[in-house]
């Protein structure tokens, strides 16, 4: 009997530390925090909890914004598709991805024409993870020119997916989201590269007339002056 009791509280005190144990581990985070241990993007679940918290702000949101006017005057007003902006970072197979993930129809990866042109955007900050616990941290357009903060926290069971907990909406003005999609940066390098070669090349090309300018006025000049020299 002893002996089972023994037992007992051995295995009580060791789910007891396990727990303890668990609670004190530090979420690992993508982007990096600067403390804690770093996530990779294109690994599970980052891409996964990056979809899921996508799609679920922007259920909970866009319905705050006005509708859409289609090009088409018969047509009907729709919502603003989802336009996402994702941390820096992430390389452009995980963004298509993550747009895969998030199951919008109008899903599509933000551009610099739309941070220019001050359409709403919905942009991932941050994702965190310790054991069964997940949080993501979306910014959100509002209405007007206003963009907020909402916490996505997500459980799972072993072998399961992360499922949401709690949406919390952040009563706080944040910044307006940025392009880091790295199809738009080659793409703005790709653009800067071939302007400053066309401006060495116009450079070129307006010294190289210069010169032959001023050799054929010399030229010109050497009759005149065997001219001169015969009188």
């Amino acid at each position: 009997m002893h002996r089972i009791t023994r037992r007992l509280v051995g295995l009580v005190a060791v789910s007891v530390t396990s727990l303890g144990g668990i609670a004190c581990t530090p979420y690992a985070t993508f982007p990096s925090d600067g403390g804690s241990v770093v996530l990779t993007p294109g690994v599970y679940p980052v891409p996964q909890l990056m979809g899921k918290g996508l799609s679920e702000t922007y259920a909970r949101t866009v319905g705050d914004l006005a509708l859409v006017q289609s090009a088409d005057a018969d047509a009907e007003a729709t919502p603003p598709p989802l336009i996402y902006a994702l941390p820096s970072g992430v390389n452009g197979r995980d963004w298509r991805q993550v747009g895969i993930l998030t199951e919008v129809e109008s899903a599509r990866e933000v551009t610099v024409a739309d941070i220019e042109a001050g359409v709403p955007v919905w942009e991932i900050k941050q994702v965190r993870v310790r054991s069964n616990r997940a949080e993501v941290d979306v910014v959100y357009p509002s209405s007007g020119d206003l963009y907020q903060l909402a916490t996505l926290v997500y459980t799972s069971e072993p072998f399961r997916a992360y499922q949401l907990d709690v949406f919390q909406r952040w009563l706080i003005p944040a910044d307006r989201p940025t392009c880091e999609n790295p199809t738009e940066v080659a793409r703005l390098e790709a653009e800067q590269e071939a302007a400053d070669a066309a401006a060495v090349a116009a450079q070129a090309a307006a010294e190289q007339a210069e010169a032959e300018r001023a050799a054929s006025e010399n030229t010109d000049a050497e009759p005149e002056a065997d001219a001169l020299d015969s009188e």
